[in-house]
C-alpha cells in the first residue's frame, strides 16, 4: 500500500510517529506491531486498519458467494483423470466454477508450453521436481515449494521429473 501511494518509509514513518527501520521490518513481516501502531501505520497511509491487513474497504462491494455446490469427498485415485493426460486427476466439486483443484503426477497438461488464462493459480509440489517460468522469471520447484501467480502472466512448466506430484488450484475473475 506504500508503494502503491508512492510514499517512502521515511514519510510513513513520521506520519504514524515511527522509525522507517520498523515500517520496514512490519513490511517484512518480521516485526510484530500492536494494534495501536498498525493503526497509526493505516492512518498514515490514508486506509483502515481492516485495509492495512488485507480487508475490504468501508463501503466497498462485497464479492457475491458462489452459487451453492455439492461437496466432494473421494480419495484421490479414484477421481476422473482428465481427458487426454495419463496423470491429472481434477479434484474439484461438481458444479464448482470459480475455483478448480488438479493433482498431476509427471504430467504438465496444457502448461507444457507458455500459456495464460484468467484467475490466479497456485502450484505446490508435492514429491519430485519441476521448473516453472512466470512473466519471464524461471524456478526450480521441489518438494514443498510453492508458487502463486496471476494467470494473466504467460507462464509454463518444463523440466518435470518422473515422480514430480504436485497440487495445482486455478481460480477465475
Amino acid at each position: 500500500m506504500r508503494r502503491a501511494a508512492g510514499l517512502t518509509l521515511s514519510a510513513v514513518a513520521a506520519r504514524a510517529g515511527v522509525s522507517p527501520a520498523y515500517v520496514s521490518q512490519v513490511e517484512s513481516g518480521t516485526a510484530n506491531p500492536t494494534v495501536r501502531t498498525l493503526s497509526q501505520i493505516a492512518d498514515a497511509l490514508g486506509v483502515t486498519p481492516a485495509e492495512l491487513l488485507g480487508g475490504t474497504p468501508p463501503g466497498a462491494a462485497v464479492s457475491t458467494p458462489a452459487p451453492g455446490f455439492p461437496p466432494r469427498f473421494a480419495p484421490a485415485p479414484l477421481l476422473a483423470r482428465t481427458d487426454g493426460h495419463h496423470g491429472i486427476w481434477d479434484l474439484t466439486a461438481p458444479g464448482a466454477h470459480r475455483i478448480g483443484a488438479r493433482l498431476l503426477h509427471a504430467d504438465l497438461g496444457d502448461h507444457d508450453h507458455p500459456t495464460a488464462h484468467s484467475g490466479e493459480e497456485f502450484v505446490l509440489v508435492l514429491a519430485g521436481s519441476c521448473r516453472v517460468s512466470v512473466a519471464g522469471t524461471v524456478r526450480l520447484l521441489r518438494p514443498a515449494d510453492s508458487c502463486h501467480f496471476a494467470a494473466t502472466d504467460e507462464h509454463h512448466f518444463t523440466d518435470a521429473s518422473d515422480d514430480l506430484l504436485m497440487l495445482v488450484v486455478l481460480t477465475e475473475e
